[in-house]
């Protein structure tokens, strides 16, 4: 759920909430405090124009007392829900698999408030918002009057082209029916303080990084924001496999070759360094991906030498 409340990373690493902060203008606190205490109900289509064709997905989605609830509307199928700081992934026999994650620190605004246009979306009055970055249109988010929903969302690239939209095709106010996430164990990611500081730069291009978490026994992972967009950046000692990912595709940047994928909303980078293997994971627009992975370790694979130093680390 494309809500800017919350990112909800689901990915083939496993499942997890990051908080994304509001945006720090002050005139547009007002639309998303109200849009995460909305409730409804109703229909939800992703479309996104990759580099590799369209990713697109349909759901069913929810919100009440704050959580959001998406299921692809099948019986028996899994379901996410995400609040408050937490995720779960629910099926027939209940939560199985709830991650909860510290709130992370709000960082510096990156967007203002370009336009704001009276306009009518699924028969109702709404607000659409126009937000800049660098003087540059970057979204565009459709607000419902009567209860602050987010109704709909365009993502642009630096040219002015939509690369995702998140659009409700059905929506139904009022306090919805849904599912008990069960009773599964709470999963808590402690934040992490010895992590390799070359691999989690404070800043990468207009990303702040916010919080590093241990993950994984042995591995970390960071969360970056540059106030609306987001990702999370995982890194552990040994290698990522991608074998179970069939859309998996090598691709070749500046610095050297990844594996990427595209999923409806999000983008997925796999590499080796030379100092252990990484992802990386989010929303972002096309034209950022270059400038964000030329900040961090390149592609390449650990000598013998550098294999020996880490049975000494």
């Amino acid at each position: 759920m494309r809500i800017r409340r919350a990112l909800v990373a689901v990915s083939a690493f496993g499942s997890m909430l990051v908080s994304l902060p509001a945006l720090g203008a002050e005139d547009l606190s007002s639309y998303f405090a109200r849009a995460a205490t909305a409730e409804f109900s109703g229909d939800q289509v992703v479309t996104c124009t990759t580099p590799v064709g369209i990713r697109d997905s349909a759901s069913r989605v929810s919100q009440k007392s704050g959580v959001v609830y998406v299921s692809a509307g099948v019986e028996g199928a899994p379901a996410v829900s995400a609040g408050a700081g937490t995720l779960a992934v629910t099926g027939p026999g209940g939560s199985a698999n709830t991650v909860q994650v510290a709130a992370a620190t709000k960082p510096p605004a990156g967007y203002q408030l370009g336009t704001v246009e009276r306009v009518t979306y699924l028969e109702r009055a709404a607000d659409r918002l126009t937000l800049t970055s660098g003087s540059k249109a970057r979204v565009r988010l459709t607000f419902d009057d009567a209860t602050g929903a987010l109704l709909r969302s365009e993502t642009l690239n630096a040219d002015g082209t939509v690369y995702c939209t998140t659009k409700m095709t059905t929506f139904v106010p009022g306090t919805p029916k849904v599912a008990s996430s069960g009773s599964g164990e709470v999963r808590t990611l402690e934040k992490d303080t010895a992590f390799p500081a070359e691999v989690f730069p404070v800043r990468i291009g207009t990303f702040r990084r916010l919080d590093v978490y241990g993950w994984n026994t042995d591995g970390e992972m960071a969360y970056y924001s540059d106030g609306f967009f987001a990702f999370a950046l995982y890194h552990v000692p040994g290698r990522f496999s991608v074998s179970g990912v069939s859309d998996a595709r090598e691709w070749t940047g500046e610095r050297g070759k990844y594996w990427r994928w595209y999923r409806p909303g999000t983008v997925t980078f796999v590499w080796d360094t030379v100092s252990g293997g990484m992802a990386l994971h989010g929303d972002l627009p096309i034209d950022t991906h270059a400038t964000v992975l030329a900040e961090l370790p390149a592609p390449g694979r650990p000598t013998l030498i550098d294999r020996i130093l880490s049975l000494f680390s």
